[in-house]
């Protein structure tokens, strides 16, 4: 019983970062780049909102329909946008990207940063790539990116497909008001979040 409760909690605490993480992505969509102009403008102190786009602390349904109203985002969404948070198209950050996806994924490369660096990048890489999109469907620090890609964080090969995903806005900071700081996070924005989605529906 004291495992399962244990698993509860961590799939808890994994939601609350999830939808923090879909919260602060929805709000920067928004034109609010500061968790303080987004405060002030649902009258929530900015605190507090720093605190649930964290996933640190729990939230009313209240709360979280003032917030959702604040995005713009219909009551009528909220169950929809809720369920897909539950609901990641990918979970296990081992599982190798499909053909479709890699090709997917290849696309966009090519869309956003041109044929002259997709063609520097070898299938191993792209797989890296996706995999570093998965796994910041949870907020991490850098090394965590790292030790599951199988990389040295010094590594050309890491450092290039980091870098695509950050420019292409795939990734972002916890913090990027302050990227030298030492607690610092990477996660999956919903736009990171889409080339996998669009990978998969490609299949189907």
């Amino acid at each position: 019983m004291a495992n399962t409760n244990e698993e509860q909690d961590k799939e808890f605490e994994n939601f609350l970062k999830t939808l923090g993480d879909f919260i602060r992505d929805k709000r920067k969509s928004r034109g609010h780049k500061s968790a303080e102009t987004f405060a002030n403008s649902i009258d929530m102190d900015e605190d507090q909102l720093r605190k649930y786009e964290r996933g640190e602390i729990p939230m009313t349904l209240k709360t979280l329909h003032k917030i959702f109203k604040g995005l713009r985002e219909g009551s009528e969404n909220i169950a929809e946008q809720l369920a897909e948070l539950s609901e990641p198209p990918l979970e296990k950050s081992d599982k190798p990207l499909s053909a479709e996806q890699i090709t997917h994924v290849k696309n966009q490369v090519k869309k956003l940063n041109g044929n002259e660096i997709l063609i520097t990048l070898r299938d191993e890489d792209i797989q890296r790539l996706g995999k570093i999109l998965i796994i910041g469907f949870t907020t991490v620090p850098k090394n965590i990116f790292v030790q599951k890609v199988g990389l040295f964080s010094r590594s050309k090969n890491f450092n290039i497909v980091f870098s695509i995903a950050l420019k292409n806005n795939w990734i972002v900071m916890l913090y990027p008001e302050s990227p030298r700081r030492h607690d610092q996070k990477y996660h999956t924005t919903e736009a990171g979040k889409k080339v996998l989605q669009l990978g998969n529906k490609a299949q189907e």
